[in-house]
């Protein structure tokens, strides 16, 4: 009869322990990142009565006869399920979508390491991008001196920084590429029954050119230097058929204006003169210093593919530039065509821009944290990192969402979300707990009644030890 007493003991022990883990897993319901754990029992001991025996002559053979002693828990495991998302719309707010964990220290040289799934990160008056705990999240950090069209990611893992005062140097124009098309409707000047003498007029007394010379500042005398606005002749208007502006920067990030024309000279010839645009109106025509390049001839085919012309080279003085030296650029047209429709030709792309402050951030799949920059440009920032185990139930929880490593749990294998073998992430949504309510509340009624049965066993066990008491009565 003791023996059913301890048996019963050692099973209220053990459905104890289960409703802790059940407790447990109900009050972090709504925990971000927590993930459930699970209690299996298992019987401890038997003792054998009597031990089997093989058939013998007439006779069959005997099985053994035990008695149990009592169960004792077999594991606490942690599920790893991924649990519910939620959508917050936080910038900072990160779940990992598949396995793998954040990597955080509280480290000032990032070796003592912890792991954890809640992403609900937050970023400090440093920059730092950190757990609700203030444990620093690693990744990949870019060069500072880097940020811009070539940024360059170190190897190390560090704690990441989305520095509100980053800034990036401003990037000379190298490169303007035209795209569209030109009217070839357009009427060639040679077409015209007074032949325009010149394209463009040097002063405002001519008056046979397609572009006139006049008085930016009509106030002032005349210099075609300083005091000059070219502006199309009304006689030869028919002959233009594209205007255009565009901006470069200079290594200051000083912004210029350029316009282009396009006027139409020939059989599928189109000949492009370039001004500078001062900020007070008045242009520079690119003949000479301060501003070079002269004017190009773009050739068609009578399929409207261009065959000759270009690329043009123009050079700003850097009497122009405030400083910035000269900037010279080269101007593309290798996508233009020709067919008879409105012209549309533009600059489509022009490399370079003026400096810029970072505005703010976003956090793509791949873990990538890309700075927004206040003169438009996006660059990276930095990249989370992940890490993945071969046995991610090994792990010890420690606090606040983290776990370590173990010797079961295997070292961490550490690499970036996307990449072969590692999640993706999804920013503005956090991973809740993987908890299941209904589940839980089930599992805790079986418990407590495996708990009152145990229970029942010591009491009858009790009454049984109370009769033989009672036998020398």
């Amino acid at each position: 009869m003791m023996r059913s007493m301890f048996s019963a003991v050692s099973g209220l022990s053990a459905h104890q322990a289960k409703m802790d883990v059940i407790g447990n897993n109900i009050a972090n319901v709504n925990t971000v990142g927590f993930k459930a754990g699970r209690v299996t029992f298992q019987e401890v001991f038997s003792q054998t009565i009597r031990g089997a025996s093989a058939a013998q002559g007439g006779r069959g053979g005997t099985n053994p006869q035990q008695i149990g002693l009592g169960i004792n828990v077999a594991s606490m495991d942690t599920i790893h399920t991924r649990g519910a998302v939620e959508r917050t719309d936080v910038p900072t707010d990160v779940m990992i979508n598949g396995d793998g964990f954040f990597i955080v220290s509280n480290d000032t040289n990032f070796l003592n390491r912890s792991y954890t799934r809640a992403g609900n990160f937050y970023v400090d008056a440093a920059g730092n991008l950190n757990t609700a705990d203030g444990y620093r999240v690693l990744g990949y950090r870019v060069d500072e001196k880097t940020y811009g069209q070539n940024p360059v990611f170190k190897t190390n893992l560090e704690g990441l920084v989305i520095n509100r005062a980053a800034s990036v140097p401003a990037q000379a124009t190298t490169k303007v590429g035209f795209e569209g098309i030109l009217n070839s409707g357009t009427k060639s000047t040679t077409a015209y029954a007074t032949v325009p003498s010149t394209i463009v007029g040097a002063d405002d007394t001519v008056t046979d050119s397609v572009y006139l010379a006049k008085p930016a500042d009509p106030s002032k005398p005349f210099d075609a230097a300083t005091n000059a606005k070219y502006e199309v002749n009304p006689d030869y208007a028919d002959a233009v058929a594209r205007e255009t502006t565009f901006d470069v920067y200079d290594k200051l990030g000083g912004i210029h204006r350029i316009k282009q024309c396009f006027i139409k000279t020939g059989a599928n010839q189109f000949q492009v003169e370039t001004f500078y645009v001062k900020p007070d109106g008045s242009m520079l025509h690119a003949t000479g210093a301060p501003f070079t390049g002269g004017a190009v001839t773009l050739q068609f085919d009578t399929s409207g593919n261009l065959t000759a012309g270009g690329p043009l080279t123009l050079t700003i003085d850097g009497s122009l530039t405030n400083g910035a030296g000269n900037l010279s650029f080269e101007v593309q047209y290798d996508h233009l065509k020709m067919f008879d429709n409105d012209s549309t030709a533009g600059a489509t792309s022009v490399d370079g821009y003026k400096q810029g402050t970072l505005d703010g951030f976003s956090i793509g799949p791949d873990g990538t944290i890309e700075g927004i920059f206040s003169n438009g440009l996006k660059s990276p920032l930095g990249r989370i990192a992940l890490a993945n185990f071969k046995n991610p139930a090994g792990l010890l929880k420690t606090q606040a969402n983290m776990y370590v490593n173990t010797a079961n749990s295997g070292e961490p294998m550490i690499g970036k979300p996307g990449d072969s073998g590692f999640a993706s992430l999804n920013a503005g949504a956090l991973e809740m707990s993987n908890v299941d309510l209904s589940k839980e509340f089930t599992t805790m009624i079986t418990t407590q009644r495996g708990f009152q049965a145990n229970s029942r066993v010591i009491t009858t066990t009790d009454q049984m030890l109370e009769e033989l008491v009672n036998l020398k009565r």
